[in-house]
């Protein structure tokens, strides 16, 4: 191995990692394919470079020059797609895994590059802390002059929940994670590669080699469509692997920073985990009370692992004798009881471990917590049929911490006769570590939130009165004023309609029994195990009673109701929906048991795709202001709860200048945020990259929490101008009707959507439990977003994260030479536009006309659709390009952003072959019947067109997962 390999360039440590991993993959190829795959790759690499150089250069080239380039840019097109037709299937097969395997590659070296830069800036003395950070945080308090007090105040306030989504279209396996974080631990050795001998470095690069050899030999597709459980345990892997020791060392690293000027601050558990998978029926019909059990329990199993061996630790280190130690009087009492209720065990630690008290203490609790069972699974019938507890009944004598706060207590005053004692390395040391563990998984590592689709509650309530008597009509029929009215004489009713002996359909039993479920677990685990109910489809005041009702069936009397605004119009509707129930004396009791707390749950992927992304970004800001005005009008505490998913056209994109660019007010300390399962491995399959992403969320909160009265630097909340706001209000008006005439009302739409990307393929890749519609239907308002957003994203139109905007843009610029000034104030002064404007630049980066005409020229049957269709699409692009490009003021687009930029320009001529394939094997595909899936023994039996059929569709798949590699982003 050469001394140059481990020789870091300077500025280019990212490029010299991927080199190097490209080049070991490179050869794990030709040792396990030979030559012909290799050869085959290299052409294609060399070909889409020499072709993004040339598409490059035509927009500088003069007439003449323009010319050649435009028949050279032809001709090698069309080299590449004759080198992609008449490659064999098995080489076509080894050259997208190879692609494939390179973005991975690609993927996790920068993801370690954004580890090294991190450190760069808290190693450095003369950089500036990193925007975001929590080092810039506590800068920005101490250039305000935040004083103590204030900050507690804002401090005791906080609550920021970040929750892992139930439908993981992640892409990538969890195999090839793992392999990512080895190679991760190896580029990071690599650094300090002059501190190896040579046999370490000859190490070093067999170590590499294994693990490439491995990735290679590794199917990147799913063979088998993961079920509820599979998916839960992907949960609890990044909960079990990273975040049980990223989550508290991040606490630990804000403590730290304000020690020096704020030594009297106390850090609260404002910030913890949430979960949806295992919780999350909405549409999924394999999700149910058994599931939410399951999660809960196994969670439980793994965090009393981590608890017990951390306890097991300390019991360990703390040998402290009797004779050299005192101890508080808590604490002796607590082993005299002790002693009393486990004489076996007492026993068992011997007559030395009685002279250690932290060490007897310690192991006491060690036991205590191995005592400490989950709860059983429900029996087969309905468990709604008994209003009682279904936990194990425990015994009184039984040792087994009861709760999470139990354990608490003792920690508490272990740590308290440490520092009695003058122990402070202990105490503020593991011993801390382990108790802001306990504070913030609880007995449940991840509370699960529950949701459920609006329509399941009516229908289930709609069964319910007719088979008790109480109602013969159609409950859902009913006008609204009549629907609440009989919520209300049901909900004042002290009887209990479910009882045993009903005959009720599945759906209906269904319903009921994750009512008694939910209060059954929050008995078992502690309230905060479920989180919150969220109605999806909230449409009025109703959806919220229903919910009220099932709760009161079950004696549930706390658990807070979140309505979900997703399209445009439940969006405007959403704060009228609100004001009548804060007015409503039911619901105002209900809340009152709630501590006067709401929260509001906000779609930003289906308004997205109900009205398009200006319009939705746009509304979805307007809601948040109207929510802060109404919070302060009622004295409820709103928590606005952002539906964001990983793509832009879902809500993704940059997630501090995301939550800085909310309306003011919105924010006031509670934030609750998904974070995708798509994004999981991204943003958190490592430690440090989950520290990071979890302090831009804090730091996000915190400043945008801070009232503008209190800063002295600048103001951080600008309220958006009047003028500003008709700006947005006409631009939000045309650019909706420009997308839904396309997207809902060109009757033709659907075919060519359908034809030119691989939406019915994505169906048959196995990335979650969840089917892609909501119903059997083939109409866009019934596909999710997720696979809307996905489709566009391998053709590489991306459209839903621009379309429509540039029209409008344009339109408004035509009328008045002065509005071009206006947006560019607009830009650079209110950070909801700019933030708007920046994630545009990037999905318009990531898009490519050109590739994506080549979907529509090979895949659309209908010439006039197609071409109709093609020429109003890349005029859109156009008009979006050149509105974004004169607004922030730059010759392209990303030019105020040169690390997203090259990652994008570097990434572009290897995903360009994976597009290529997919194309002519999607055709080749759909000319034989479409996606076929055969086990192992149904290939050998089938006959040669469906095994070929069965080929091609494991190929596409693969193009799929590459090309979603590539672009990093799925749904």
């Amino acid at each position: 191995m050469s001394e140059q390999m481990y020789r870091r360039e300077k500025g280019n440590p990212l490029r010299q990692d991927i080199r190097i991993l490209g080049n070991a993959l490179g050869q794990a190829i030709q040792r396990h394919e030979g030559h012909t795959v290799f050869d085959t790759v290299e052409k294609l690499r060399g070909h889409c470079i020499r072709l993004r150089d040339y598409s490059e250069r035509l927009h500088q080239a003069d007439t003449m020059e323009k010319s050649q380039l435009l028949r050279d840019i032809q001709a090698l097109e069309q080299e590449i797609l004759q080198i992609v037709s008449e490659s064999d299937l098995d080489t076509a097969i080894d050259v997208i895994r190879a692609f494939t395997v390179y973005f991975h590659l690609v993927n996790t070296a920068e993801q370690y590059h954004r580890i090294r830069r991190r450190r760069a800036h808290e190693i450095d003395p003369e950089t500036t802390p990193q925007r975001g950070s929590l080092e810039a945080l506590v800068e920005f308090f101490k250039r305000n002059q935040l004083d103590g007090a204030t900050l507690q105040q804002l401090f005791d306030n906080l609550s920021i929940d970040l929750v892992f989504t139930a439908h993981p279209t992640e892409a990538t396996r969890r195999s090839l994670i793992t392999k990512s974080r080895r190679i991760t631990t190896l580029l990071n050795q690599l650094d300090n590669a002059a501190l190896m001998t040579q046999h370490e470095r000859s190490r070093w690069q067999r170590n590499l080699d294994t693990v490439i050899d491995l990735l290679w030999r590794t199917d990147a597709i799913r063979q088998v469509r993961p079920e509820p459980l599979d998916e839960i345990k992907m949960g609890i892997y990044y909960l079990d692997e990273i975040i049980y020791d990223a989550l508290p060392d991040l606490y630990g690293e804000l403590e730290e920073l304000l020690q020096k000027d704020y030594p009297d601050l106390t850090v609260p558990p404002f910030l913890r985990v949430g979960s949806w998978i295992g919780g999350d029926q909405d549409g999924n019909p394999f999700i149910h009370a058994d599931t939410l059990l399951t999660a809960l329990s196994q969670q439980r199993n793994y965090v009393l692992v981590h608890y017990r061996r951390a306890l097991f630790e300390l019991a360990r280190e703390c040998s402290q004798s009797i004779d050299h130690a005192t101890i508080t009087p808590e604490l002796e009492a607590s082993l005299a009881r002790d002693k009393e209720e486990m004489p076996d065990y007492a026993a068992e630690l011997g007559p030395q471990t009685a002279l250690e008290p932290y060490r007897a203490k310690l192991s006491f609790m060690w036991k205590r917590l191995g005592e400490t069972k989950t709860i059983p699974p429900l029996p087969p019938q309905a468990a709604w049929f008994v209003n009682t507890p279904q936990a194990e009944a425990k015994s009184d004598k039984s040792i087994a911490y009861q709760s999470a706060e139990e354990l608490l207590a003792d920690l508490h005053m272990v740590e308290a006769s440490l520092l009695a004692d003058g122990e402070n390395s202990i105490a503020r040391g593991a011993l801390h570590t382990l108790i802001r563990q306990v504070e913030v998984f609880g007995f449940y590592f991840a509370a699960l939130d529950v949701r459920q689709h609006s329509e399941r509650h009516a229908s289930a309530l709609t069964e319910l009165l007719q088979v008790t008597g109480l109602r013969k009509d159609d409950y859902k029929s009913l006008p609204e004023a009549e629907r609440v009215q009989l919520l209300e004489n049901l909900l004042e009713d002290p009887r209990i309609l479910t009882r045993p002996g009903l005959h009720l359909s599945p759906d209906t039993q269904q319903i009921l029994t994750n009512f008694d479920t939910i209060r059954q677990v929050r008995e078992t685990f502690g309230k905060r195990a479920v989180t919150c109910y969220i109605t999806s489809m909230s449409h009025s005041l109703s959806d919220l009673l229903e919910v009220q009702f099932f709760c009161k069936e079950m004696g549930i009397t706390d658990l807070p109701i979140v309505p979900l605004f997703e399209t445009i119009e439940d969006l405007r509707n959403c704060t009228d929906i609100l004001e009548t129930a804060f007015n409503h004396p039911l619901y105002q009791s209900y809340l009152a048991n709630c501590q006067r707390e709401q929260q509001v749950m906000l779609g930003y992927s289906d308004s997205s795709k109900d009205g398009g992304i200006l319009t939705s970004s746009w509304e979805l800001y307007q809601t948040q202001s109207r929510l802060a005005e109404l919070s302060q009008k009622h004295h409820i505490a709103i928590t606005i709860f952002h539906g964001r998913g990983g793509a832009i056209g879902r809500g993704g994109g940059p997630i501090y200048e995301a939550i800085l660019a909310q309306p003011p007010g919105s924010v006031n300390g509670h934030l609750r945020i998904t974070e995708q399962g798509e994004m999981l491995s991204f943003k958190y399959g490592l430690h440090d990259i989950a520290i990071r992403n979890m302090e831009l969320v804090v730091a996000g909160a915190i400043q945008s929490s801070i009232p503008d009265e209190n800063i002295i630097e600048s103001q951080i909340h600008p309220k958006a101008r009047p003028d500003w706001i008709e700006a947005m209000d006409r631009l939000s008006n045309s650019a909706f009707a420009r997308y839904r005439k396309l997207i809902y009302n060109d009757p033709d739409f659907l075919s060519f959507f359908e034809q030119a990307t691989p939406i019915k393929e994505i169906g048959w890749l196995n990335l979650g439990s969840r089917p892609a519609r909501r119903s059997v239907g083939r109409a866009i308002d019934e596909l999710r977003a997720i696979p809307w957003i996905f489709s566009w994203m391998q053709t590489r139109y991306v459209l839903p994260s621009w379309y429509g905007v540039g029209g409008a843009m344009e339109e408004y610029l035509r009328e008045d030479p002065g509005h071009l000034a206006k947006l560019q104030q607009m830009y650079q002064q209110w950070p909801f536009l700019k933030t708007f404007i920046d994630n545009l630049q990037m999905t318009l980066s990531k898009a490519d006309m050109s590739i994506a005409h080549d979907y529509a020229a090979f895949l659309v049957e209908d010439q006039a659709l197609r071409e109709r269709i093609s020429t109003e699409i890349q005029a859109e692009y156009d008009r979006t390009v050149s509105a974004v490009v004169a607004i922030v003021g730059s010759k392209k687009l990303l030019d105020n952003s040169p690390t997203l930029q090259e990652s994008i320009k570097r990434r572009n001529p290897y995903v360009d072959p994976l597009s290529y394939f997919q194309i002519v094997l999607l055709k080749r595909l759909r000319s034989l019947g479409g996606p076929l899936t055969l086990d192992a023994e149904a290939f050998k039996q089938a006959t040669p067109e469906e095994q070929e059929r069965a080929r091609l569709t494991y190929s596409v798949l693969l193009t799929i997962n590459g090309i979603a590699a590539g672009v990093r982003n799925t749904g």
